[in-house]
């Protein structure tokens, strides 16, 4: 795990610094210098071309994982691999964009009542579903190569700087809205040319047309595989986004704005599952590759555990600071009506963590199928909940339309794995971590009042991290952090 641990740090720094970032723009930025209708079709045109990007791909970037292995040797293949894959991922867009102009009518029209505004953006959402298709083809490409930094810093950290400054200018009179849209898609086009130019530069990124040189007799397989796990995620996107699309197209823009800004805040829980599946990813397709189960289990036990750990201590650093956040916030009263989606998408995540890599475990074993059709029957399962429960109970119908989603999802592929790997990620230390959530928990509902929110803040903050982290060391629940914990200790006395 040595190297799982230390890129994930470094992604989980990079992660965190950009989280910072996002927090201002959603939190500050865009609910001080946007109204709320323009939050709205802002985040339903990023959410459009997110949702519309694994349609694109074909299913490219799980194809990348399980592949790399196998058909990369040295340089040269490496080179041809990758060309491969980007031509592929284009000709993926042009079949997308046939087919969504025969139902583009159709589809559009399903935001004609309460969103009418996002129709004029159409052309806007393919352009950044293309950059997003390519963006995600060479970041996945660079993660199969275990270099994962540079890619985060651009993602978590670059574009939503760009986004800052976008706005700032637009508040200045520098610029329209209708520029300011045009331009966060420019950001992204930055973000893509970066990329390609930092894989160039480490001699990773040369186009090598010779695709003889790959092990064709896998190229049948390899596009098997795309094709299935193109369904998979699709419907993973699908559970993901189409509830704040929904939402536009059932209660508005405004409403959006609120669901969105709400989600996001919840979204922070997951940080730490994003950086370390990052790596873990490659190194279970990895000790697939040599049937090594023991290393597969081991991944998929230590990486639940420390996710579970991480993420409850934010999710009740959310929890305990959430009304205050509000009352910091500009326009505070009207995103003060997603608190409850917060809490909710927030659990969800939470409860996703804890199952650990088994969507990475179903997907890079022979039994990959498996996890295709259940995600297909889930995302049927959040439209057909989320047409139940926006219309009867908003925004937080839909919170709790994704987060049973979620569990759900996530019950299922336990009982899978278990069932053919006899495998699981649970042991004594998750029940010692439940209770020490708990006791943390009930520790914060002892009075804590003060003048200054912000004060309040931080001294809720300090002392619920040092009540849960002592906890977490003095039970030695995850050797891995009190080891990182020992080191820390011992560079601050080198120093």
């Amino acid at each position: 795990m040595g190297i799982v641990i230390r890129q994930s740090i470094y992604s989980t720094i990079i992660a965190y610094v950009g989280v910072a970032i996002g927090y201002i723009n959603l939190l500050y930025l865009y609910p001080k210098f946007l109204s709320l209708e323009q939050v709205g079709l802002f985040r339903t045109i990023q959410d459009a071309a997110i949702l519309f990007s694994p349609f694109a791909q074909l299913g490219l970037t799980q194809s990348i994982f399980r592949f790399y292995p196998q058909l990369v040797k040295d340089s040269k293949t490496s080179h041809a691999f990758i060309t491969l894959m980007m031509l592929m991922g284009l000709a993926g867009f042009a079949i997308f964009f046939l087919v969504f102009k025969i139902f583009e009518t159709p589809l559009l029209s399903y935001f004609q009542d309460n969103a009418k505004e996002i129709i004029q953006y159409t052309s806007l959402v393919l352009w950044l579903t293309l950059i997003l298709v390519m963006i995600a083809i060479l970041e996945t490409f660079s993660r199969s190569l275990l270099k994962t930094v540079i890619p985060n810093l651009l993602r978590e950290v670059m574009a939503r700087l760009f986004l800052s400054i976008f706005v700032l200018i637009y508040f200045m009179g520098f610029i329209t809205f209708d520029q300011f849209i045009i331009c966060s898609v420019v950001s992204y086009l930055i973000w893509l040319l970066i990329l390609i130019f930092h894989l160039w530069q480490k001699g990773e990124l040369t186009i090598q047309t010779n695709f003889k040189i790959l092990d064709q007799s896998k190229f049948p397989e390899l596009f098997k595989y795309g094709l299935l796990s193109f369904a998979g995620m699709a419907g993973l996107i699908l559970i993901g986004k189409i509830d704040s699309m929904m939402v536009t197209a059932l209660l508005g823009l405004s409403a959006n704005a609120i669901y969105t800004t709400a989600f996001y805040m919840a979204t922070v829980i997951e940080i730490p599952k994003r950086s370390l599946s990052q790596i873990t990813m490659p190194l279970i397709s990895r000790a697939f590759e040599r049937n090594d189960l023991d290393e597969v289990s081991s991944l998929y036990r230590k990486t639940s555990i420390n996710q579970f750990i991480i993420g409850s201590l934010i999710l009740i650093g959310v929890w305990i600071n959430i009304d205050n956040l509000f009352v910091l916030m500009p326009k505070g009263d009207n995103y003060g009506l997603g608190k409850w989606v917060v809490i909710i998408i927030g659990s969800g995540k939470l409860m996703d963590m804890i199952f650990g890599p088994s969507s990475e475990i179903i997907v890079l074993s022979k039994f990959y199928k498996f996890n295709i059709i259940l995600i297909l029957m889930l995302a049927l399962i959040v439209i057909t909940s989320n047409s139940y429960l926006i219309p009867r109970f908003g925004i937080e119908g839909a919170a709790w339309g994704t987060a049973f989603a979620l569990i759900t999802f996530n019950a299922v592929k336990y009982i899978f794995i278990y069932i053919k790997f006899k495998i699981q990620p649970f042991n004594g230390a998750t029940l010692k971590v439940l209770i020490i959530v708990l006791i943390t928990l009930a520790a914060n509902m002892l009075p804590l009042k003060m003048d200054s929110v912000i004060f309040e803040m931080l001294i809720r903050s300090t002392l619920t991290t040092m009540l849960f982290s002592g906890l977490i060391l003095f039970t030695n629940v995850s050797p891995e952090a009190n080891e990182l914990f020992k080191k820390g200790v011992r560079l601050l006395k080198w120093k």
